[in-house]
């Protein structure tokens, strides 16, 4: 973000709430140019925009300190985008696991809206609450212990019940992913449940931008063979994709590209 609009974040959340009109004479600058900046910051789900100016976010204000909200603020147009294009696989009927990553937070911000008949089954405290609102959306949630740094639920047990689990897709993001090997995580406790979810999905997807590849974390959590499609948002060295293939992974772009 840019200095002025943290200043604005910062102004927001000590006031509650401002007009266009103040927020520009605060920090003169063009009513353009505030509108772009809480448009951006609305987007990046720091404020709210409401009629004629912004409104702080009234959640917990620990969660705006956390690890995974502030990642929240790297290359969110590339989330977003690909989000966009995760919507045209997901249909009414279906039930859907939601990883608790910053990735997927906006592909549930995209099902809020439009409110399909489907089911989410997750071990994320931040996609729960951002479905909380949801009218037809039933939400099933994972237990475990709580991760602070993840806002998930993790080291989830299996049990005789699970057997007969079942999932249709399964859409998780990821630290870093090496082509030929898969994802990897810096969260360990997670990967228990992201494997537990993808080995009881018909379908798993990858949400990864390119900035994620060809890099290693501390855990590897699912084998590239595991992945049955990977929207991204570039596209891919012909390394990359010859890898992908060996696997029978698909790879998406969206339309934009």
């Amino acid at each position: 973000m840019r200095q002025r609009q943290q200043k604005i974040v910062e102004h927001i959340n000590k006031v509650g709430i401002a007009s266009f009109e103040d927020l520009g004479k605060l920090f003169d600058v063009s009513p353009f140019t505030i509108r772009r900046d809480v448009d951006y910051l609305d987007k990046a789900h720091l404020l709210v925009r409401v009629k004629g100016g912004a409104q702080k976010i009234e959640s917990p204000a620990q969660f705006r300190e956390t690890q995974i909200v502030n990642r929240g603020q790297i290359n969110p147009k590339e989330k977003e985008m690909l989000a966009d294009c995760a919507m045209q696989f997901i249909e009414p009927g279906d039930s859907v696991f939601l990883d608790g990553s910053t990735t997927v937070s906006w592909l549930a911000r995209n099902l809020l809206k439009l409110d399909p008949e489907i089911t989410i089954v997750t071990n994320s405290l931040l996609i729960s609450l951002e479905l909380a609102t949801a009218q037809n959306i039933r939400l099933i949630g994972l237990g475990g212990v709580f991760d602070t740094e993840t806002y998930s639920f993790v080291g989830f047990e299996p049990d005789g019940h699970s057997d007969s689990f079942h999932i249709n897709k399964a859409f998780f993001s990821c630290t870093c992913l090496i082509p030929e090997e898969g994802t990897y995580e810096n969260a360990a406790f997670n990967a228990r449940t992201k494997r537990f979810a993808s080995g009881r999905a018909d379908e798993v997807y990858v949400l990864a931008d390119s900035s994620k590849f060809g890099k290693k974390a501390l855990i590897r959590v699912l084998e590239t063979s595991r992945i049955d499609m990977l929207i991204t948002d570039k596209p891919l060295k012909e390394e990359y994709l010859r890898a992908f293939e060996n696997n029978n992974v698909k790879v998406v772009l969206p339309i934009t590209i």
